[in-house]
Order: structure tokens, then C-alpha cells, then sequence
């Protein structure tokens, strides 16, 4: 008895030893350092798209305050020109005082206009004015401003008016220009030309327009067509001046040379 349980216990001993050696460990997980990396990489896709919607509603925001300003800026140039289409396409055919031929009380730069204008009071008082439009340049863009002065027969150049406190039509960041439309000659196109000279002709309309100062875009643009025919002196030219008649020639002749519809019958229309 003693034998075999020793040989027993010594087998158990064996089989044991021999169950421990084939004992297989457990395995680990594979899937545990992939399951980090993937993690890693949806982490760091996920930023990359967070940064690109950033990005891109950056840009939208830009883009949106780019055009509310580029729509303020057309919003007031607009306002602008309207007010100063009232004025431009009202011009009166007013002549300086002097002898001989007479100028008209228009000259025209780029940035600058001198014109005429008739106006009614309350108390149906007609006055003649001489209207002063000049764009001057600014850090921030440009500013507008208009003067005006009582016009009287009398008064023979720019420098005999006294213009009175200028008020502002127009400041922004847009630059004002003025052009000067010419009569077309036969079967020809319109002429534009940047200065307009005082002189025995008016243009046949202006063109008003707002760029941008930085790039030269233009904003907006008018042109306005001067509402004029001939002074009111032409109805009875004996009594009253008319630069479609020539004093020298019979009532009714119109000047030696002058055509139908041609500006030096019509002074400039």
C-alpha cells in the first residue's frame, strides 16, 4: 500500500507537472492596438474636419460682410446719385454778363462741375443760381460737396459769385468722376471727354459715376441727359437775348453757317 501510493502520488506529481507544462496561456487581445489606432486616426480626421468647416464658415463670414459693405457703399452711392441727377439734369442755359458772344455758365474736370440752375420760391419768385459740385479725396475714400450762389445778370466770370457754406451730398469710400457726352456729328457716335471748357456749347448729358479708389471698379453710374433747349429769349428775339439768332441777321435767320440740330445753332443741343 505504501509503494503504490507512493508511486501514486509520484505519477499525480508527474501528470501535474506534465498538465502545467501544457497548460497554454491565454491569449491576448490582437485587436486591442488596433482598436487605438483607429481611434487615433478618427480623432485626428475629425479635427482635420473641424478645422476645414472653421475654415470654411471663416471665409463665408468674410465673404458675407464683404458684400453687406459692398451693398451699404451701393446704397449710398445710389442716394448720391440720385441727388445729384436732380441737380445735373436741371440745368439752366444762364449766360455770363459781358460783350459780345457769351459763355454759358457750365465748365466740367473730372471731380468738379460749375452749372446753373433756375428755381422757384414759395411766392413763385424765380432765381437763377450757380450750383459748385466738387469731389474731394479723403483717407477713407471721398467726399461730395455742393455751394451755391445767387446768379445775376451782371456777374461776368466764377470769381464775381459768393457761394455760400457748402453742405455735403455724398461721403464714403467711393470716388466721384464726372464726364461730359458731345454731340454726335453726322452719323457719327458720341464723343465723352473728361474737362469741359467754359465755352458757347453745353454737352448733351453727364455721366456721373462712383468708383472704387483701390481697384478702379465702378460702383455705379449714371448718365444724365440735360433737359434744355434754348433760353427763353428765343421765343421773342428782339427783346431778349437767343444764341440761336444772330443779332446782326433779320429776326428769325439764324446764324451764317449754322445748321438745323447742329450746336452752333442750338448752343450745344
Amino acid at each position: 500500500m505504501t509503494g503504490a501510493h507512493v508511486l501514486t502520488s509520484e505519477g499525480g506529481a508527474r501528470a501535474t507537472r506534465t498538465a502545467r507544462r501544457l497548460r497554454v496561456p491565454p491569449a491576448r487581445p490582437r485587436s486591442a492596438g488596433f482598436l487605438l489606432l483607429e481611434a487615433l486616426a478618427t480623432m485626428a480626421i475629425g479635427a482635420i474636419i473641424l478645422v476645414a468647416v472653421g475654415s470654411l464658415l471663416g471665409l463665408m463670414s468674410r465673404q458675407a460682410d464683404r458684400t453687406a459693405e459692398r451693398t451699404e457703399r451701393l446704397d449710398v452711392a445710389g442716394h448720391a446719385l440720385a441727388a445729384l441727377a436732380r441737380d445735373i439734369g436741371s440745368i439752366a442755359r444762364a449766360r455770363w454778363a459781358g460783350p459780345g458772344r457769351r459763355n454759358f455758365v457750365f465748365a466740367g474736370l473730372p471731380d468738379r462741375m460749375l452749372f446753373s440752375l433756375d428755381r422757384t420760391d414759395a411766392d413763385r419768385t424765380s432765381q437763377s443760381l450757380a450750383i459748385l459740385l466738387q469731389g474731394i479725396e479723403t483717407k477713407d475714400g471721398s467726399t461730395v460737396l455742393r455751394a451755391e450762389a445767387p446768379l445775376s445778370p451782371i456777374d461776368r466770370d466764377e470769381a464775381a459769385l459768393d457761394f455760400a457754406p457748402t453742405h455735403t451730398i455724398y461721403a464714403g469710400t467711393a470716388s466721384v468722376r464726372f464726364a461730359y457726352v458731345m454731340a454726335p456729328g453726322a452719323g457719327g457716335p458720341e464723343l465723352v471727354v473728361d474737362a469741359w471748357p467754359a465755352g458757347e456749347t453745353l454737352p448733351i448729358a453727364v455721366r456721373v459715376a462712383f468708383a472704387d479708389p483701390a481697384s478702379g471698379e465702378i460702383l455705379s453710374s449714371l448718365r444724365v441727359p440735360l433737359r434744355i433747349e434754348a433760353e427763353p429769349g428765343c421765343a421773342a428775339p428782339r427783346k431778349a437775348f437767343c444764341s440761336r439768332i444772330d443779332p446782326r441777321s433779320p429776326e428769325g435767320q439764324a446764324e451764317p453757317g449754322a445748321q438745323p440740330g447742329s450746336m452752333a445753332a442750338t448752343g450745344g443741343r
